[in-house]
């Protein structure tokens, strides 16, 4: 009977890594899983982009079309910037844009604020538990400083409409999706050093 490792394709991704980081296993699983998520957010990225401009978010759509080309092109930069900046890269164009929508959708109680849990999860995933304390601790600050502003009535009125109610079920199935491929990823990481260390 043959068993089939379902991580199989991670290596398809090979292809954009540098020979440089797949001599060492830790760079070249996190070199795999940034490419991984720039292939989620070149799929994605167009699909939220129309979403946006359906539901009258143009500006939106255009920022998300923006921060998701650098995410996209992450990968191709490993060679000159090393794992560790790429990934800084990916994380920072995420941070960015969460920050921008929670200032144009309504402050903290914008539907896509819980997407700031996306930073330090792949922070997480790629770099390990340093980065990822270090990137929870600039959402947190980003979180904290866009509801003082909103408590000060600095930060613009959240956009009226229907179109919240959809942004806000279609947030909460888009990140429920990202969290279980980045478990996925995780749970696929342990079970391959496990198999090697056995």
């Amino acid at each position: 009977m043959t068993v089939h490792n379902p991580y199989y394709m991670l290596k398809l991704f090979d292809n954009v890594i540098p020979v440089s980081l797949r001599t060492d296993a830790v760079q070249l699983q996190g070199a795999r899983y940034l490419s991984i998520l720039a292939g989620v957010t070149a799929l994605s990225v167009p699909l939220l982009t129309m979403m946006y401009h359906l539901l009258g978010y143009d500006a939106v759509g255009m920022v998300v079309l923006t921060a998701g080309v650098v995410m996209m092109i992450t990968p191709f930069m490993l060679t000159f910037l090393g794992l560790a900046l790429a990934r800084d890269v990916f994380i920072s164009a995420l941070f960015l844009l969460k920050i921008w929508m929670a200032v144009y959708l309504g402050g903290v109680s914008a539907p896509t604020t819980s997407w700031f849990v996306l930073c330090p999860a792949v922070a997480l995933l790629i770099g390990g538990l340093r980065p990822g304390l270090v990137w929870a601790a600039l959402v947190l600050a980003a979180v904290v400083v866009v509801f003082a502003l909103g408590c000060s009535g600095v930060l613009p009125p959240a956009p009226a409409g229907s179109g919240m109610t959809v942004l806000s079920f279609a947030s909460v199935i888009g990140l429920l999706a990202l969290v279980v491929l980045i478990m996925a990823l995780a749970i696929g990481a342990a079970g391959t050093d496990r198999r090697s260390k056995a």
